[in-house]
């Protein structure tokens, strides 16, 4: 069965008003669906972010499926955090959502200086996204 048909069932949800919502699927994927409004993410969003997949991954290492909005941007300080261990302390994988090539340059570039230690990968499409960290899941 492929991500795009398989049925997925909310299990667990947490909502930070103004920033975003997680939302821990069936299939074990975390989705995070920042603030139509956010157009700045600092350090401390980030970690509220960090806290949040703590508690609905319940500790655990999970994959994770993030789309942006149209004007998102990152603090210096939120760019630096992001690359940290602590940071990724819950997450498996990253796939990102992102709608033109310019974003995707973007965050591979992102992704390099950075040196995330999770794997991370942008997808123009969530089914693919979903089929991709449903592949890691597996090999863990």
């Amino acid at each position: 069965m492929t991500a795009q048909e398989q049925i997925l069932i909310i299990e667990k949800e947490i909502i930070v008003p103004a920033l975003f919502a997680l939302k821990l699927y069936n299939n074990g994927i975390v989705e995070v669906a920042w603030d139509p409004k956010l157009e700045v993410i600092d350090a401390s969003i980030l970690k509220k972010l960090t806290e949040s997949m703590g508690k609905i991954s319940k500790g655990e290492r999970m994959p994770v499926y993030v789309h942006t909005n149209a004007f998102m941007d990152l603090t210096q300080d939120a760019k630096e955090y992001a690359g940290t261990l602590a940071a990724q302390e819950f997450t498996l994988a990253n796939a990102i959502l992102v709608d033109n090539l310019a974003k995707k340059i973007l965050y591979n570039f992102f992704i390099k200086f950075y040196g995330l230690s999770s794997p991370h990968k942008a997808f123009k499409s969530r089914e693919t996204a979903f089929e991709w960290l449903l592949m890691l899941k597996a090999k863990q």
